[in-house]
């Protein structure tokens, strides 16, 4: 695994958690949906750069 494979992993991690937190903490639906999706995409995208 090359450094940016490491780094966008990190980066999804963080944002997992910041999704969860977010869900738990009572904020609104709207933000944590954005978030939630952010999120989506970002797995995404870090899906195909570790399978390429």
């Amino acid at each position: 695994m090359e450094m940016f494979d490491s780094v966008m992993v990190f980066m999804l991690a963080g944002l997992a958690a910041a999704t969860v937190m977010s869900y738990r903490s009572g904020n609104e639906k709207r933000d944590v949906g954005f978030l939630a999706a952010l999120t989506t995409l970002w797995g995404a995208g870090t899906a195909a750069a570790l399978l390429a």
